[in-house]
């Protein structure tokens, strides 16, 4: 005797689940029920949809279940309010948003049926968004586009949920002069030709060459204020382009490497960039990588990221590291030969000057990160979401790799 699964038409989630886990002791059977139900060898049966995905995952897929008890509680607290997508899709979408600002998954940093359930109950509201609303919920549309094309890449289209085309790159913003400044702008320009004129008539025969010098010198300063506004205003309205030539990346060697005398997730290490002190950075890799694997070795950074204070103390840099869809991390290792402060770019993007620090406002890593994946060969690399086109990471001396995991998220 074997299972047996009959799916509602309309359960999208329960198929999805299906497909992912691809059970071959199940017989499947689509019914016009109102419920979809499983049930299993010895006769048990399970109705509704989280009942019958809870255990297709107990029964025939552990690898999508959570590691410990407190995720098992995370994983069902959302299995259960994403079910509200159904009436309130905005209201599901904004609070994944929210949860997704620093993690790659919704549970854990690793993929769980969680992840499922919330794309399929979020599928068509993401499919409907405009690419300038997509980016108005990055991190939504981050996790999105990455569970699309890893976790669900086949199980998606058998589920009726085809792979949807989303543009990561930033949409390019024109910032308009207030009215205000454009006033004082006629204000100024106005100046600068009384100024002129005043120049050129001589202010008076009493007065001499003293005074049209002076007046000169007016005129100049005048116009070259004038000049510096009119450049200002230019840079103000130009296009934005976001690429991961604006990213600084760096090799860095790890000095030292402690846990966070506050928080037990963290890192604390000291990293040579090849500047004259070496950075703090501050890294949640505790549950992943033992400490004795953070010493004495060399590691790839973003450098030009805001410093940001993670439980006291404030972080310089990130280390990247990539997360495979198991939940196993690896640290992106640099070529061999490489020293400290050697550039790191993407292939394709060699030329052009990252900036000091990346604008918050711009969301510049927030966009460039999802398209940041091992490939089968375990190089890191960038995928370009318009051509889909790869860019391999690497160095003068040759390209970042990780020693294992493929198709695996960098961040």
């Amino acid at each position: 005797m074997v299972a047996n699964l009959t799916l509602s038409p309309n359960d999208i989630t329960a198929k999805l689940v299906y497909h992912y886990s691809a059970p071959p002791n199940i017989s499947l059977h689509e019914s016009n029920v109102e419920n979809s139900a499983l049930t299993l060898e010895d006769g048990k049966t399970f109705t509704g949809t989280i009942s019958v995905v809870n255990s297709l995952v107990e029964h025939f897929d552990p690898s999508l279940e959570a590691k410990n008890e407190p995720d098992k509680s995370e994983v069902q607290k959302w299995i259960k309010s994403t079910e509200e997508a159904d009436n309130d899709s905005s209201k599901v979408a904004n609070e994944l948003n929210q949860h997704l600002t620093t993690r790659t998954y919704i549970v854990g940093n690793y993929l769980t049926v969680a992840d499922l359930v919330a794309f399929a109950r979020t599928y068509n509201f993401v499919a409907k968004l405009s690419s300038k609303e997509r980016f108005e919920l990055p991190n939504l549309t981050r996790w999105f586009d990455l569970i699309q094309n890893t976790a669900t890449s086949e199980s998606g289209p058998k589920s009726g949920l085809d792979i949807i085309k989303i543009d990561l790159e930033a949409p390019k913003v024109e910032k308009k002069v207030r009215k205000s400044k454009a006033d004082k702008a006629t204000k100024d320009q106005s100046k600068r030709d009384e100024v002129i004129e005043a120049s050129a008539a001589g202010s008076s025969a009493k007065e001499g060459k003293k005074s049209d010098k002076k007046a000169a010198k007016e005129a100049e300063k005048a116009s070259k204020k004038g000049e510096k506004k009119e450049k200002n205003k230019k840079e103000a309205t130009a296009e934005i382009v976001i690429s991961p030539s604006l990213l600084d990346l760096r090799v860095g060697h790890i000095i030292k490497a402690e846990k966070h005398p506050d928080a037990d997730s963290l890192y604390v290490e000291k990293i040579d960039v090849g500047e004259d002190e070496p950075r703090t950075v501050v890294s949640g890799l505790v549950k992943y990588i033992p400490l004795d694997q953070m010493q004495d070795r060399d590691v790839v950074l973003v450098c030009n990221l805001k410093p940001a204070a993670m439980r006291g103390i404030k972080s310089f840099a990130m280390v990247l590291a990539a997360t495979s869809t198991e939940g196993n991390v690896e640290l992106v290792d640099p070529p061999p030969g490489s020293k400290p402060g050697d550039r790191a770019y993407f292939e394709g993007y060699e030329e052009g000057s990252p900036e000091p620090v990346l604008n918050p406002k711009r969301k510049v890593w927030e966009t460039l990160q999802p398209g940041l994946i091992t490939t089968s060969n375990k190089e890191a690399s960038w995928i370009k979401s318009e051509d889909k086109s790869v860019h391999i990471l690497r160095t003068e001396k040759g390209i970042c790799t990780v020693p294992t995991v493929v198709n695996a998220s960098i961040k």
